[in-house]
């Protein structure tokens, strides 16, 4: 099974059909990712041999609306949504939308080896040891990652969102005049963009570099095995260069784009006020990849994937291969895909903010 097949098994696809009826089967898909800092979309149609990139695009979401609970400003944030896709022209109003990694449970956890129908049975008793709420208010899917005859336990990756999530982001793809049709993690979406576009890489480290978060996570023969997520992100760097410096914010966040964690340049004095945030990072990497040598002595980790609006921080790459000996490089969504030259120009200074909404695209759903 690999992670596009696993991706497409474990969302929370069957809370919409119980609320929605006549989805249609989608060959033409549009990727929804609201993120803190911008909204992504792509429009992708699919057929045996082809995946066609028909639009793209992102703007700046409204920060007090995305943060906020009341109505008015959902509205706000669907009429965000609504204005990107109505300047993307796009043809298709059927959604695959992520949910935010902060707002999700993502674990991977070990069971008892049983069959099918056990686990069904009894994943709601696994789950309440994992999940700090009422298994109540969340959503819960789980997908076996590993299950040998010879062993006794088996590793199933279980994902939780919290309802009041899951409707509030139906809401607003709806007030926006779109269909929704799919939710899942911006991880699963992650790894099926990667894998369609590193189709011979079998085990990857993957690293998201997203605004409020880094997402740390592993593909075994492509299929996810561990994710966990640390809050530290773009925006974390961009504060703590304004109070380390005393910029101004639109200035720190300048002199990060433009210098990083570039040692050459500015004499490194923006990479040594972030390195201390990013050494925290390196360990856990380091753990990672531990992590996976312990779990599978006899196969190799050569790659790490680096996507997210971060992803292009200077320095960034060639610090993650020092620190970890692995060669590391930035994912291209587009890659693999059927793109008219004309426009691939304009999207690949931005392509890696596109992993999450072209994995979504990519989806499968029935």
């Amino acid at each position: 099974m690999q992670v596009g097949q696993l991706a497409d098994q474990l969302t929370f696809d069957s809370y919409i059909r119980d609320n929605r009826d006549n989805l249609p089967m989608a060959k033409i898909l549009l990727g929804l990712d609201i993120g803190m800092q911008s909204i992504k979309a792509v429009q992708i149609s699919k057929d045996k041999s082809t995946s066609t990139l028909l639009a793209a695009g992102y703007i700046a979401t409204p920060t007090k609306a995305y943060l906020s609970q009341t109505a008015a400003d959902e509205q706000e944030l669907a009429n965000t949504v609504n204005r990107l896709v109505h300047d993307m022209k796009v043809s298709t109003a059927d959604v695959s939308a992520s949910l935010p990694t902060s707002k999700v449970i993502t674990r991977v956890i070990e069971v008892p080896n049983m069959s099918d129908e056990e686990l069904s049975s009894s994943i709601q008793w696994e789950a309440e040891q994992f999940i700090p709420m009422p298994l109540v208010k969340v959503k819960i899917d789980y997908a076996v990652i590993d299950k040998s005859e010879d062993s006794k336990k088996m590793k199933i990756l279980l994902v939780a969102a919290p309802i009041a999530i899951v409707e509030r982001y139906m809401r607003v793809i709806t007030a926006a005049g779109l269909n929704p049709v799919s939710l899942e993690t911006e991880i699963l979406a992650d790894s099926r963009c990667i894998t369609h576009s590193f189709p011979t890489l079998t085990n990857v480290l993957i690293v998201t570099f997203g605004a409020s978060n880094t997402e740390i996570a592993l593909l075994h023969d492509q299929i996810l095995i561990y994710t966990k997520s640390y809050p530290i992100g773009g925006t974390t760097l961009t504060r703590t260069i304004a109070e380390e410096l005393g910029f101004e914010l639109p200035q720190a966040e300048e002199y990060k784009k433009t210098y990083g964690l570039d040692e050459d340049k500015l004499e490194g004095k923006i990479g040594k006020t972030i390195t201390s945030l990013f050494t925290n990072l390196f360990t856990e990497m380091e753990k990672t990849v531990g992590y996976f040598k312990e779990q599978y002595p006899k196969e190799e980790l050569k790659t790490a994937i680096i996507s997210g609006g971060g992803a292009k921080l200077p320095g960034l790459v060639l610090s993650i291969t020092k620190n970890l000996s692995i060669d590391s490089q930035i994912n291209n969504p587009f890659t693999n895909l059927s793109v008219d030259p004309n426009i691939l120009p304009t999207l690949s200074p931005d392509a890696p903010i596109y992993t999450t909404v072209v994995g979504l695209a990519l989806k499968d759903v029935t």
